[in-house]
């Protein structure tokens, strides 16, 4: 049994990869442009293993050392589905930028917001500026928020749909992130990434929770003292979390991979 081993465990990666894809687990660990080399791999790994069980001649020696082989199969049974969990977000990196500027220290947490004058001029959301899609998420999250020029957005509506982020040294005292996790390769470089939003009844706004936000671009800083574009909430509601997707991938993980959708929204870089 021991000289089969290698051929067992072979088998069981390959069962447990059929089983992920099975059960639609695989987007919560890999990105959509990834999952086409794990699932060749499943095949291969079974032939393998199917070969060093029939086989004969296997010169190969058990060591106890092997069993390190059965780790990752531990942490994937206890991983679940594999779906992060939103309390997480705080203790992983995110998308938005340290100022090169302004040397961040404990005094400067509290920001001074620069905003435009409120006014009583009523917002038609029917058709927003800009509706951020999943396929958009990633690119217009960094795009609004650090444009080169903000002034021509400012004014501009927004409807975006995320979790909250309550505590970030780039979020200014008073305000709140909403947005997602952002996957380049993995989920083990998943980071939250989305917009700084304010909202006059942030005492109501629980964190780690799902809302659909929709509001106002203005201007103002981030706590690291760059110029950004913040969300000033004029409509905010929960959405459940079960039916929105927790991770967003880049522009190209979706469709056709041409990110023809992005060509169609009108931005200055």
């Amino acid at each position: 049994m021991k000289k089969k081993f290698l051929g067992i465990v072979c088998i069981i990666y390959s069962s447990i990869i059929f089983y992920v894809l099975f059960r639609g687990y695989l987007k919560n660990f890999l990105a959509p442009h990834m999952q086409k080399y794990i699932i060749v791999t499943m095949p291969v790994l079974l032939v393998i293993g199917l070969v060093i069980i029939i086989s004969k001649e296997n010169s190969y020696r058990f060591k106890f050392t092997d069993l390190i082989l059965l780790l990752p199969i531990v942490m994937l049974i206890n991983s679940g589905n594999g779906r992060l969990s939103t309390s997480l977000a705080t203790n992983r990196s995110n998308t938005f930028k340290k100022s090169n500027v302004v040397e961040k220290k404990e005094e400067q947490k509290e920001v001074e917001i620069e905003t435009i004058e409120e006014n009583d001029e009523e917002y038609d959301f029917t058709n927003v500026d800009f509706e951020i899609e999943d396929s958009s998420y990633q690119l217009l999250s960094d795009l609004i928020t650090y444009n080169s020029k903000p002034d021509n957005l400012v004014g501009k509506t927004i409807r975006v749909r995320g979790f909250t982020l309550m505590k970030d040294d780039a979020i200014p005292k008073g305000y709140f992130g909403v947005g997602k996790y952002i996957i380049s390769c993995c989920v083990a470089d998943a980071g939250f990434g989305g917009f700084i939003a304010k909202s006059d009844n942030l005492s109501k706004i629980k964190k780690d929770t799902w809302y659909e936000v929709e509001g106002v671009l203005k201007k103002g800083k981030d706590g690291y003292g760059n110029v950004i574009l913040y969300i000033d909430v004029k409509n905010m509601k929960t959405i459940p979390e079960d039916k929105e997707e927790l991770y967003v991938y880049p522009c190209y993980a979706y469709g056709d991979g041409t990110c023809e959708a992005l060509n169609q929204i009108d931005i200055e870089f």
